[in-house]
C-alpha cells in the first residue's frame, strides 16, 4: 500500500475557496490533481473541487476550536491529553510510512508526534505564522519533529533566533513560498488603460493588522492634495462574509468620497477586480510573515506599495513594489502619488512583479518542493 501524507489544517479554517483562508488556499492549491494526499479538516464545503475521499473530516477540529485557549492555561499534561483524545480517529489511520504535515499548530506537532512515530508515520510542521516563536518556550523549544516548514525566511530566523539552542534542528528546515492561482490571477488580456482617475485596490481581512486605517489617511492625504486616484477596498472581518465589526464602521465613517467599500470576493470574481485596478496596496501594520494577497497582486501584473514589514522584504527583492515605513500615512501616499502620476513606472513595476512570480511564487513550484520533500521523508 503507498503512503499517505495527512494534511492537518488548524481547528478555525474550514477547506473552502470561499471561506477558508490562506491555508485553506495553500492546501487547495497545492494538493490539487495530486494522489496521496488527503486534507484534515473541521468542515468543507465541496467548493475545491476535491475527490471526497481526499477530504477528511474531523469533528476534534471542530471541538477544539472553542476550547483552544482555555486548553493553554491549563498544565500541559492536560492539553496534550485533549488533543489526542479528539484526534485520536487521525491517528488510527496512520500507518508506516505515511506523513501527517501539520500546518501551523505547534501543540498539535508536540503532542502527536510521538504516537505519530509509533506507528511509523513521520511529522512535518509547516508555520505560516508566528505560533512557533510566540508559544511558551518551554513547550515550543521540546518540539521535534521530521521537517520544520516555514512561509518565509523571515518566519525560519525569527524562530532561529528564539531557540538558538535547536541550531541542528533548523538545519533540516525549508522554506516554502505560497504562491497564486494562475486560472484566476492573471494579467489582463488587452494590457492596462491609462485611466484619468487611477484605481488603488486593498483585498483582504478587515482587522487593524492589516493597515486599512493607514491606507484611509493616505487617501485623505491624496485628496487634499487633487490626486486623481480612488481606493477600492475589499473583504470582511474574517474569511468569507464576515459580521461589521466597530472597526468597520470606524473605517466607513472616516472614508473620504474618494473610497469605496466591495463586499468580500474570491475565485475570478476577485481576480477580475485584481486586473480592474492599476495598483494594489498592502499597508500592514504588523510583522506579516508573507503575505498571499501582495503574490496575487504580482500574478495579475500590478505594481505593489506594500510596508517594510515581515516577509514582504523577501516578496519584492525581485522588483514589483514600493515599500515604505509600516504605519506611515505620508510615505504611503506619496508612493501612491508617485505611481498614479507615472503610469510608466506603474507598468515596469508590474512587469518586474510578474517575472518575479513566474519565477519564484507559482504552485506549481511549490507543490514539486512538497514532493521533494516527502522523497525526503521517505528514505
Amino acid at each position: 500500500m503507498s503512503s499517505i501524507t495527512y494534511h492537518l489544517l488548524t481547528e478555525s479554517e474550514p477547506f473552502s475557496e470561499f471561506a477558508g483562508g490562506a491555508i485553506s488556499r495553500w492546501a487547495g492549491n497545492v494538493l490539487r490533481n495530486t494522489s496521496g494526499s488527503v486534507v484534515v479538516c473541521p468542515a468543507a464545503d465541496g467548493s475545491w473541487m476535491f475527490n471526497p475521499a481526499s477530504v477528511y473530516l474531523l469533528p476534534g477540529l471542530r471541538l477544539y476550536k472553542p476550547l483552544r485557549w482555555h486548553l493553554f492555561r491549563l498544565p500541559w499534561l492536560l492539553h496534550c491529553r485533549v488533543i489526542c483524545g479528539l484526534f485520536r480517529p487521525l491517528l488510527a489511520r496512520v500507518r508506516r510510512g505515511d506523513v501527517v504535515w501539520i500546518h501551523n499548530r505547534p501543540e498539535f506537532a508536540l503532542a502527536l508526534t510521538p504516537h505519530i512515530r509509533r506507528r511509523g508515520g513521520r511529522v512535518v510542521l509547516h508555520l505560516h505564522n508566528s505560533h512557533l516563536v510566540d508559544g511558551p518556550e518551554s513547550l515550543m523549544g521540546q518540539i521535534r519533529v521530521d521537517r520544520l516548514v516555514f512561509v518565509s525566511e523571515f518566519l525560519r530566523q525569527q524562530a532561529r533566533d528564539k531557540f538558538p539552542m535547536l541550531g541542528a534542528w533548523f538545519g533540516g528546515s525549508s522554506v516554502l513560498y505560497n504562491g497564486a492561482d494562475q486560472s484566476i490571477f492573471y494579467p489582463p488580456l488587452e494590457g492596462r488603460r491609462n485611466p484619468e482617475t487611477a484605481t488603488v485596490l486593498f483585498a483582504g481581512r478587515l482587522v487593524e493588522d492589516k493597515g486599512v486605517h493607514i491606507l484611509l489617511d493616505a487617501m485623505k492625504l491624496l485628496d487634499q492634495q487633487g490626486v486623481r486616484v480612488q481606493a477600492h477596498i475589499v473583504g470582511s472581518s474574517s474569511f468569507g462574509l464576515g459580521e461589521e465589526t466597530g472597526y468597520i464602521r470606524r473605517l466607513k465613517a472616516a472614508s473620504p468620497a474618494t473610497v469605496a467599500f466591495l463586499q468580500y470576493r474570491s475565485g475570478m470574481a476577485l481576480g477580475d477586480l485584481f486586473r480592474g485596478a492599476d495598483m494594489f496596496c498592502s499597508p500592514s501594520v504588523w510583522d506579516e510573515p508573507f503575505g498571499l494577497v501582495n503574490v496575487e497582486a504580482l500574478a495579475s501584473g500590478l505594481p505593489v506599495v506594500s510596508t517594510l514589514s515581515g516577509g514582504a522584504s523577501e516578496i519584492f527583492s525581485s522588483g514589483g513594489g514600493i515599500l515604505v515605513e509600516r504605519g506611515c500615512a505620508v510615505q504611503l501616499a506619496s508612493a501612491l502619488r508617485q505611481l498614479t502620476e507615472n503610469p510608466e513606472l506603474r507598468a515596469q513595476l508590474g512587469q518586474d512583479g510578474y517575472r518575479a512570480f513566474l519565477d519564484r511564487f507559482t504552485w506549481s513550484k511549490t507543490q514539486r518542493q512538497v514532493r521533494e520533500i516527502e522523497r525526503a521523508l521517505s528514505t
